[in-house]
């Protein structure tokens, strides 16, 4: 009997000693639903490491879905007078240079006078083929002409080039 009532007690005491679960804490992030994470079935090596370098490289400023600079951040950045963050997807305006031109980009950045939009420059930190594979990655966003033209106006570039260093 005493071994029931002692266990009664320490049951009691287990009982009333719990403490409530604290309330969920506010976030001052918005979370992004698990459904708008991208995803992919890439089985080509490129597009997967262009994809890779992309989302960590480029993606915090000019979108996952290369839609351009985040919503939540747009009114702030005209508040201060200066340009939005382009799109790489098919409103934007990357499909309208050469892979010459956009390799350059990555390497040296862009020093916008006026600090608006600058991009960090980052060296040597791609190769050459590492770019070309975010390249590919983002023409995935673009419609058929538009690739089309950004194909051709890189084969001229090259054309140009090769030209330039023959005479």
């Amino acid at each position: 009997m005493l071994h029931v009532t002692l266990l009664v007690c320490v049951l009691l005491l287990v009982a009333c000693g719990q403490v409530a679960e604290p309330p969920e804490p506010t976030l001052d992030v918005q979370l992004v639903a698990p459904e708008a994470v991208p995803t992919t079935s890439f089985t080509d090596p490129v597009l997967i490491e262009g994809q890779r370098n992309y989302d960590l490289y480029c993606a915090h400023c000019h979108g996952y879905d290369g839609t351009g600079q985040v919503e939540e951040s747009i009114q702030q950045t005209l508040d201060l007078g200066m340009l939005l963050v382009p799109a790489h997807d098919a409103s934007g305006h990357t499909w309208m240079h050469p892979d010459q031109l956009l390799i350059r980009t990555v390497r040296e950045g862009i020093q916008n006078p006026l600090a608006q939009f600058p991009m960090p420059a980052f060296g040597e930190a791609f190769t050459d083929e590492q770019i070309l594979g975010m390249i590919a990655y983002m023409r995935l966003w673009w419609t058929p002409e538009q690739r089309q033209y950004q194909r051709r106006l890189t084969w001229r570039w090259t054309q140009m080039q090769a030209e330039q260093n023959s005479n």
